[in-house]
């Protein structure tokens, strides 16, 4: 039986989304699998569904080899630094002397040093990615580029480009959704995800105050929850200091904040609705973005920073590249509000870019990696 492990839903984040959709995309492919969660404490007593068979406390060390050696057949792992206990995530090495070929999807790669990262952390980041690279099978990358990353890092693994998959979802009816939510005539502006400084709000709403004295139509939405390691460490005080800064800004009544957990239907209703997706990421080494992947699934124009992963995905006029500078980011918006007709070619390029990257597609080539691992063709359940 096949094993995906990481974090999965009722968990809250973009990792456990990525594992549900991938279990889910693998079960129409005739690959049933399991799931194996690693947990802060606080969800280890979460209502898992009945797909996942064991449940690991982040800090239990005996708890990843106790689930080492329960695991016999195929395993993908989710990967990113913090994810699992120990320093950066090392627990991560006992889980890997499974029995069994293994993949490990890299959800972060180091292309670059982040800022403020020590060089004694550095090395021991990349000597831990070289150990996991010595117990598994294979390593994939979300981003095209990532082999040679890896490469230059001393790994020595077999490295497979997979992208972030994409729901297969129609068109969304933008004006109607529009009108739902009492934003007839105005330009919507969206972001949404898991909320905290990486999303780069506090640089939107600074370009919001630019925007409106020209175009008092504009209107930001910002929907999602806070990210649950920021809220156990300092509660609501992001939140709170967003709205007390678009309050300054004088940008109080164009900022709409939509605080909790979507649903995905009221994903697709709210990022939908949008004229103009927003990602001001700060960190230009981001090699994977959930809310990108969806924005481009529902066909949305996108202005971004340009982070690792927006360089390849809004290529070739699919949106809208830009540093963080706030007039020109300003000026980029007031001309697009302007320009039905640029919005609608960057939203068509968008949606068909993301036909060949839905998750169907994406399954099969995972399907394809473990039957390559395992060197047996895999029967159809």
């Amino acid at each position: 039986m096949l094993t995906l492990v990481g974090t999965y839903p009722p968990i809250h984040c973009g990792i456990a989304t990525f594992n549900r959709d991938l279990r889910e995309s693998l079960l129409r492919e005739g690959l049933p699998s399991q799931v194996a969660v690693v947990a802060h404490p606080e969800e280890v007593g979460l209502p898992f569904p009945k797909e996942v068979v064991r449940v690991v406390a982040k800090e239990d060390r005996e708890g990843y080899r106790a689930l080492a050696r329960l695991l016999r057949g195929p395993v993908i792992l989710q990967h990113e630094y913090g994810l699992y206990g120990g320093k950066w995530g090392d627990y991560v090495l006992d889980l890997l002397e499974a029995q069994g070929p293994k993949v490990v999807v890299l959800h972060t790669l180091l292309k670059a040093p982040p800022p403020g990262l020590s060089p004694e952390d550095l090395a021991y980041m990349q000597d831990l990615l070289r150990a996991m690279g010595e117990r598994v099978q294979a390593f994939v990358t979300l981003h095209p580029e990532g082999e040679g990353v890896l490469r230059a890092q001393g790994v020595r693994t077999p490295v497979v480009h997979i992208p972030h998959g994409l729901p297969d979802l129609p068109r969304p009816p933008k004006e109607t959704l529009k009108r739902a939510l009492g934003l007839e005539g105005h330009f919507l502006l969206v972001t949404y995800g898991l909320l905290g400084p990486g999303k780069g709000l506090e640089f939107a709403l600074k370009v919001l105050a630019r925007i409106l004295p020209q175009n008092p139509k504009v209107r930001y939405l910002v929907a999602g929850r806070l990210h649950p390691n920021l809220e156990r460490k300092e509660g609501r005080k992001y939140l709170d200091g967003i709205q007390d800064l678009a309050r300054s800004l004088g940008v109080g009544e164009a900022f709409l904040l939509r605080e909790g957990y979507l649903s995905e239907e009221e994903l697709y209703r709210l990022v939908g609705a949008a004229d103009l997706f927003l990602l001001p990421y700060p960190n230009l080494e981001q090699v994977s973005s959930g809310t990108l992947s969806y924005a481009l699934a529902l066909g949305k124009a996108v202005l971004s920073t340009p982070f690792w992963h927006a360089r390849t995905a809004l290529a070739e006029g699919r949106g809208v590249l830009i540093p963080m500078e706030e007039a020109a980011w300003a000026q980029a918006v007031l001309a697009m509000a302007e320009s039905p007709g640029r919005l609608k070619e960057m939203e068509e390029k968008a949606y068909a870019y993301a036909r060949d990257l839905t998750w169907p597609r994406v399954a099969r080539a995972y399907r394809r990696l473990l039957e390559e691992v395992e060197g047996v063709r895999l029967g159809v359940a």
